[in-house]
């Protein structure tokens, strides 16, 4: 778990150090948080839970694609009475992120999709498997604040079965254009 949040904090780290001046204002960064939703199997064991979030958001110069690298730490609590146990997630993503054209001032929807490492840990040992997913989301507000409401599904590579789940968040962003 260790190795990876270490990863996952030197590549921010040193993704900002290399950005130029220049690229550095198209950078914005987030944090937020909400609710995590079991589904398929993972449904049948855990209750809903919550996590925290924090993003990066890299912008292209005259195109609607924008870069981000984010992280999460989610914990969902057994279904049992008899069983306390808590599944902590732990991990992070590289996504390409299509803000969809719209002529609404103020209001920017977008579509999310990409892959990274998560971390699982049901209470016992744990693994770190391959994660993909996408979402939608959009973001609200001018300048360089805005607040933002994203729904991801995320499929943690486990085996046999994967472990799906729907991230909720709510945040804010700062920075960028």
């Amino acid at each position: 778990m260790n190795r990876v949040l270490q990863l996952g904090l030197t590549l921010v780290v040193t993704t900002m150090a290399g950005t130029t001046s220049g690229a550095a204002q198209g950078a914005s960064f987030g944090l937020g948080g909400g609710l995590t939703m079991p589904l398929s199997d993972y449904s049948q064991i855990d209750n809903t839970g919550w996590h925290l979030f924090g993003k990066v958001d890299f912008g292209v110069p005259m195109s609607p694609v924008t870069f981000r690298v984010d992280g999460m730490y989610a914990q969902t609590t057994a279904q049992s009475t008899t069983l306390a146990t808590t599944t902590k997630l732990a991990g992070g993503t590289a996504d390409i992120v299509y803000h969809v054209p719209l002529g609404v001032p103020g209001l920017k929807p977008y579509l999310i999709a990409g892959g990274g490492l998560y971390n699982v840990n049901p209470g016992g040992g744990s693994e770190t498997k391959f994660t993909w997913g996408g979402g939608l989301g959009t973001a609200i507000g001018l300048g360089p604040l805005h607040a933002f409401v994203e729904a991801r599904y995320l499929s943690v590579q486990l085996d046999p079965t994967p472990l799906k789940f729907a991230p909720v968040t709510a945040g804010i962003s700062f920075g960028g254009k």
